[in-house]
């Protein structure tokens, strides 16, 4: 089976049945799907399924995980879906036992609803077992559909109906016994879908209105019974990574880079590699950390020892951003390192003889890599002496070469004049060139530190910048989203908390028990103080940035910055663990928090003290006067007096979607990109901001747009946006309380954009994305990363190579002598401010 089918990235297999075995599979962009591979023998059985997927791809439903693409006439045929993260009805019984009560209605109300979807669009499922229905964040939802064909109809579908039911109120031992489990109203809806007669069947739509005319199948959706653990492969790999030490970080790119290759037509590929290509040549402390490093990703099952090293999954190319990142650096390169590696293996067990070294174009271009096109993978000592041994041949020769033209030149002075003036400029253009090519190797290792260690890549760029100005140099001393400034939190630990106020001036973080306080201008610690006795499972600050929201496990907190104290606990907390956030509303009036894997959510009325929007999805505006509640098709817009439909939002993520500053457009990141919309539901424009990674927020002045996840963060700066001239000035900024009601007039329109910001940051890991905030002028953007560090990005026009460095200088300084010796072992220590 190749490692890529159409489009598609291919992973571990996840179910086998039937006529089908179903893959996790990945696309270009690294989003995951599931990807079915029916077994059709002839054309008469791919016509047939042709035509059970046609009816499929009209299936719209939040209770189906709709079919994507098919492709069934090439060789071989598949089907992609969507795929829900969850266990499997049958795992969840396997684990907790069979469900009672008004679980059992939940469930049947939610897969007779998927049901009929399904039969209403024309098509049937055909397998509807345990193992296709998977309980994910949402709720129930039915998968595999399309991937049986039609199997009965719509009767087979009710019976297998009925016995998933059975199987959920009794699990494997799924006779009927007493029946004391299911009670008498669900048992009859049971009983007749498992009819012997399949006329006699009822509908699914039938079973649905009986369902829901009993209220236990309208009282909240049937959520896993414990946190949803089923990270896509990316996401398994980023977490090895962030669990080991710095010094294995730093290793695991160029592991991961020695097992990909390029096939005949440049595509990445999975190659394997003995053990020994990975250590070979290195120190044993080295080797001891490339160990650790492959039996972390091997116990992860991302890393395979069998028949040699090898990824396990081609799948994580693309499933994993920052390996994704590494190959689009190196790819170009991995061919030359290759070549280099097997030479070097082959010279070392040759005997280390001269007749294997790399002479003329072959050592030319592994040179040229190994300085300056080279950014992950670091050479082993054993690569590096090849090269060296290399180098040194090539002198031996011109040095005989030299002597025996010497000897002829002897008795001529004007010639050994030219000679010696020639000799003098050889040496000044070698030494230029070394420069050059050592400015791009410093160049090349900041890039490579810019995520874990910006502070001192940003002295190696000063340092690539003064060895040679060359453009690689200036490229990465003026890189156009370099921080200007970086603080890391010093108490930060692996359970800490953060947030950053509105305005990016003050830093919250909370660690074992401890508040404290930092102004990120100065990098000076404010306060600090005891915090709330229970485990605290979130942050946020209210929008005047005065009071900071402390959510704990049962109740809540208010800490109000100007009397430096704790208010008393009030409301609810977040009980579960997992993905858990708090903000407030605009005008700081409402308090929100959320734990994505569990669904739970509420909202706290600050004023009122009561709960607000109870069960509901609502994205707030400014002002607190308008309010857009997610509710599919019944989704509407809420504003003081009136309401209004807003079917426009059905399937539009609540979580991804923020309100511009003058209240009457919103920005929402879909899947396709984010786009901008009028309250009307009409785009701003045709274009969409490209690509959509996450949490969105406006800069004060509506002209800037951050977007922001685990590791990345993105800046446009939108068109069509009011220019600086019409933007007060923070002094004259009207307070929330005064932001323009949409229905006194449109704010301009804004449309597409230009990305002036596209960088990695530290991973803040998956359960707390980055958080991006803008300085009130616009200019700055901080953003909080993993561990409390936060950069300021400064977003305005670049300055000259020569300010940056000035900066540098007067900020950090140059590389210590240390420092030198570690990331520039090839030069002797220089001053380079």
């Amino acid at each position: 089976m190749t490692d890529r089918l159409g489009g598609y990235w291919l992973g571990a297999r996840l179910d086998t049945g039937g006529q089908v075995i179903v893959r996790e599979a990945y696309d270009e962009s690294g989003a995951r799907h599931a990807l079915g591979l029916p077994d059709l023998p002839d054309d008469e059985a791919r016509a047939r399924f042709a035509a059970c997927a046609e009816a499929a791809g009209h299936v719209r439903s939040l209770s189906v995980a709709g079919l994507t693409e098919a492709c069934l006439w090439g060789e071989p045929p598949y089907l992609v879906s969507e795929y829900i993260e969850g266990p499997t009805l049958r795992q969840v019984v396997d684990r907790h036992g069979p469900y009672t009560g008004d679980d059992l209605y939940r469930l049947a109300a939610a897969t007779a609803t998927a049901l009929a979807a399904v039969h209403e669009a024309g098509a049937t499922h055909g397998a509807l077992t345990p193992d296709k229905v998977v309980l994910g964040a949402e709720g129930p939802r039915l998968v595999g559909l399309g991937l049986a064909g039609d199997l009965g109809g719509p009767p087979a579908d009710l019976l297998a109906w009925g016995r998933l039911l059975i199987f959920a109120a009794y699990g494997p031992d799924d006779r009927l016994g007493g029946g004391e489990r299911l009670d008498r109203p669900l048992r009859g809806l049971v009983a007749a879908a498992l009819d012997r007669d399949p006329e006699r069947r009822p509908s699914a739509r039938q079973l649905l209105m009986s369902l829901l005319d009993a209220p236990q199948s309208q009282q909240g959706r049937l959520l896993p019974p414990e946190p949803i653990d089923d990270p896509p492969l990316g996401a398994r790999a980023e977490a090895v990574y962030l669990a080991l030490s710095p010094a294995e970080q730093e290793l695991v790119p160029d592991v991961f880079l020695r097992l990909v290759g390029l096939d005949a037509d440049g595509t990445d590929t999975v190659i394997r590699a003995a053990p020994d290509e990975l250590v070979a040549g290195r120190g044993a402390e080295e080797v001891a950390a490339i160990e650790r490093v492959l039996a972390a990703y091997g116990k992860a099952g991302l890393v395979s020892e069998r028949d040699g090293l090898s990824i396990a999954h081609a799948a994580l190319l693309r499933a994993w951003p920052r390996l994704h990142e590494w190959l689009d650096g190196e790819r170009d390169g991995l061919p030359v390192h290759r070549e280099l590696a097997g030479a070097a293996r082959q010279w070392e067990a040759g005997g280390r003889r001269e007749a294997q070294l790399f002479e003329g174009e072959p050592l030319d271009r592994a040179l040229a890599w190994a300085a300056g096109a080279r950014r992950r993978v670091t050479l082993s000592a054993g690569e590096q002496t090849f090269l060296d041994a290399g180098i040194g041949r090539v002198r031996r020769r011109a040095r005989r070469r030299r002597t025996a033209t010497a000897g002829l030149l002897a008795g001529l002075l004007s010639v050994a004049l030219v000679a010696a003036l020639v000799a003098l400029w050889q040496r000044d253009a070698a030494e230029v060139r070394f420069d050059e090519a050592m400015a791009r190797v410093a160049a090349s290792r900041a890039e490579s530190l810019r995520l874990a260690d910006p502070v001192t890549a940003r002295k190696l760029s000063l340092a690539a910048y003064r060895l040679a100005p060359i453009p690689e140099a200036r490229k990465a001393l003026t890189a156009p989203d370099a921080a200007m400034d970086v603080f890391a939190d010093p108490y930060a630990g692996p359970r800490s908390l953060h947030a950053v106020t509105g305005d990016g001036a003050t830093l919250a973080a909370l660690d074992e028990g401890t508040l404290r306080l930092y102004d990120l201008e100065s990098g000076r610690p404010i306060a600090t103080l005891p915090g709330p006795v229970q485990s605290v499972r979130a942050l946020a600050w209210s929008p005047d940035g005065r009071t900071l929201a402390l959510v704990g496990v049962d109740r809540s907190y208010l800490f109000d910055l100007s009397s430096r104290t704790l208010g008393p606990p009030f409301g609810r907390g977040l009980g579960a663990s997992g993905e858990q956030s708090a903000w407030f509303s605009p005008s700081g009036g409402l308090l929100f928090a959320a734990a994505r894997q569990t669904g739970e959510r509420w909202a706290w009325d600050l004023k009122a003290r009561r709960a607000a929007y109870v069960g509901e999805y609502v994205v707030v505006g400014p002002g607190d006067r308008v309010a857009l509640v997610f509710e599919g098709k019944r989704s509407e817009i809420r504003r003081p007096g009136r309401t209004s439909p807003a079917p426009w939002l059905d399937r539009m993520p609540w979580e991804y979607t923020t309100f511009a500053p003058g209240g009457d457009q919103v920005a929402i990141a879909e899947e396709g990109g984010i786009q901008i919309y009028g309250l009307d539901g009409v785009p701003a424009g045709d274009d969409r901001l490209r690509p959509s990674p996450g949490h969105l927020r406006f800069s004060p002045d509506g002209r800037l747009l951050a977007s922001t996840d685990s590791d990345r963060v993105r800046v446009w700066r939108l068109a069509d946006a009011p220019s600086p001239a019409d933007v007060p000035s923070p002094a004259d900024a009207p307070s929330p309380a005064d932001v323009p009601n949409p229905a006194d007039g449109p704010s301009p329109p804004l449309g597409g954009g230009d990305l002036i910001v596209d960088r990695p940051v530290a991973a803040a890991g998956a359960d707390r994305p980055a958080q991006a905030v803008f300085t009130p002028d616009g200019h700055r953007l901080r953003v909080l990363t993993g561990r409390g560090v936060v950069l300021t990005l400064d977003l305005r026009g670049e300055p000259a190579p020569r300010d940056h460095a000035a900066h540098v200088c007067s900020r950090y300084g140059g590389l210590s002598p240390m420092e030198w010796a570690r990331h520039l072992p090839e030069l002797l220590y220089r001053e380079v401010c």
